[in-house]
């Protein structure tokens, strides 16, 4: 007997996951691609069971469970890029300034021998360097500091007394404006927001419902919660360094991308048995089988990004499909079906400064880029992920 395809429709036997990837600004890709899901005929038509998201989507997953209709979502996105809700934080920029003042006036202090092979290692980089021309002073520079006066940059990372680029407490408000309070409102959907301890370096997932699925270890990485509040949702957005961590309870937390872009765990603990994955990184690039470097520094960046995000995607996938195989042999436990994963094709708009890009223009190209992503995703089956299918 053929069995049939897989559907995305709603079956209180089979609960269905979706799982959305952090991203910052390619966040508003999320929303098109759930439009989609949410409107098209083939789609699921109605909200999923459970959600696990990370950073943007942690902020869009909410936004799903807090019952927002995928305009009032976009409108969000470009809300905050009309009007970005951040604030340069004096503190961290007063300290930088103070500890490198500090440093000028000890400069002279400093013991003869040390300067001595400073000024060595000086004239040997003059000679090595056209600093004549239009860059080579600043190379030289670079190098100098980077070799010959590394202590410096030491004293200036200790001598910066915050944690932090900019303060994001305006995001809170915009947050409590688009879910309606301080709480999403109770909700059917299994929600997981997905965090980072900055104490101990552990992930923290924060559930609105008791896991059912889970080894005796992981148990500790997983607080139930009655309500998932503001402080939750942004906290998994506040990447390191540039956004200020967040209080919540006894623990302060950034953004769960450092350690979990796209969490399938929380799906699978929470009891899904099909999971949609909606990532915002690249799979195939035109250049992909070229030989030449890479033609600028940007697209250094962004293909570094995009092989550490696709990575640990591709570790934790493979690590659900060889679970697949193990329940073929085991008793009472369940396979769990893993669709491929929806992302974007073009790398025109999703370039090295995509994620922090937040401009209306490229708010809205990337929303429509989901909802063709979603489409060709929708039209070409959807297709289940397999083991042999290498990333």
């Amino acid at each position: 007997m053929q069995s049939l395809p897989p559907s995305l429709k709603p079956d209180p036997s089979c609960p269905l996951g979706l799982v959305l990837s952090g991203g910052g600004a390619r966040g508003a890709f999320q929303v098109g691609v759930w439009e989609v899901l949410y409107t098209h005929p083939k789609g699921m038509q109605t909200l999923p069971d459970i959600i696990s998201g990370t950073s943007a989507g942690a902020l869009n997953g909410s936004f799903i469970a807090a019952g927002l209709s995928p305009e009032e979502m976009l409108e969000f996105w470009l809300d905050i890029s009309r009007d970005p809700p951040v604030v340069g934080n004096d503190k961290f920029f007063n300290s930088l300034l103070h500890t490198i003042q500090k440093l000028a006036i000890l400069e002279p202090l400093r013991r003869v021998d040390r300067r001595k092979r400073e000024f060595r290692a000086l004239f040997r980089m003059l000679r090595q360097h056209a600093w004549y021309r239009r860059g080579g002073v600043l190379s030289m520079f670079t190098e100098f500091l980077l070799t010959a006066r590394f202590d410096n940059i030491s004293q200036v990372l200790k001598g910066i007394t915050s944690t932090y680029l900019f303060n994001t407490d305006p995001v809170r408000e915009r947050l409590r404006k688009a879910i309606g309070g301080d709480y999403i409102r109770k909700t059917d959907v299994k929600l997981a927001i997905n965090t980072v301890d900055v104490h101990s370096g552990k992930v923290i997932r924060l559930v609105n419902a008791k896991p059912t699925r889970l080894h005796v270890s992981s148990t500790l990485n997983y607080v139930e919660v009655d309500r998932i509040d503001v402080d939750m949702i942004l906290a998994s957005a506040s990447i390191p360094l540039l956004f200020k961590p967040v209080k919540v309870q006894n623990m302060t937390l950034w953004d769960g991308g450092v350690l979990v872009n796209t969490p399938l765990a929380p799906a699978v603990a929470l009891g899904a048995e099909r999971i949609v994955p909606v990532l915002v990184t690249l799979l195939n690039y035109p250049d992909s089988t070229d030989e030449k470097p890479l033609p600028h520094f940007g697209s250094a960046i962004e293909r570094l990004v995009n092989t550490f995000l696709e990575n640990a995607y591709n570790v934790d996938r493979k690590l659900l499909l060889e679970r697949n195989e193990l329940a073929h042999h085991v008793e009472d436990m369940t396979v769990v079906e893993l669709f491929r994963a929806i992302r974007p094709q073009s790398t025109e708009l999703f370039d090295a400064g995509s994620y922090l890009y937040f401009e209306p223009d490229a708010i809205q190209s990337m929303y429509e880029a989901g909802k063709a992503a979603a489409l060709r995703w929708l039209e070409g089956g959807p297709l289940l992920d397999r083991r042999d299918i290498e990333y």
